[in-house]
């Protein structure tokens, strides 16, 4: 543990202060568990043919969704792991400041469906920690369905 913390915390932290006024730190998670919803594993997904599966098998099999959207047809599994945390921080001759934020963690699989209930496609979507999941379903189901007013396909 000794060595561990010698090489990944404080040889960066002393490299970062010898070498500038501003300093990076990466902390990776000290888990991989899950904190909220289910992780969706890619094996368990396989079943799902675009144009062919229909959104009662997805229910079935994966259960209810943690969101869903009615226009477009489209619903979400979101999962939570923890992240890595990145430490910053920047100083000079007058003073200095110093911050961190989180990276990673918010996963989602995303299914959108025709009018009928059909599986129109599927995807894994890696989150970001800012916006709404309701926000990214809705953007993601509107770039995969189709436009009327645009005739995109």
């Amino acid at each position: 543990m000794n060595r561990i913390f010698t090489w990944f915390v404080l040889l960066p932290l002393v490299l970062t202060l010898q070498t500038g006024c501003v300093g990076i730190l990466p902390v990776p998670p000290l888990s991989s568990e899950v904190r909220n919803g289910r992780k969706i594993e890619h094996s368990e997904v396989k079943f799902i043919v675009p144009g062919v599966t229909t959104r009662l098998e997805v229910e079935r099999r994966l259960g209810a969704s943690s969101r869903h959207c009615d226009r477009p047809p489209a619903a979400a599994y979101l999962w939570e792991t923890p992240g890595w945390t990145v430490h910053w921080w920047a100083f000079g001759p007058y003073g200095g400041d110093g911050d961190e934020f989180l990276v990673g963690g918010r996963h989602s699989f995303f299914v959108a469906f025709d009018e009928r209930g059909i599986v129109r496609q599927a995807d894994f979507v890696s989150l970001s920690q800012r916006g709404s999941l309701d926000d990214k379903l809705e953007e993601w189901a509107k770039r995969v369905h189709p436009s009327p007013t645009t005739g995109n396909p």
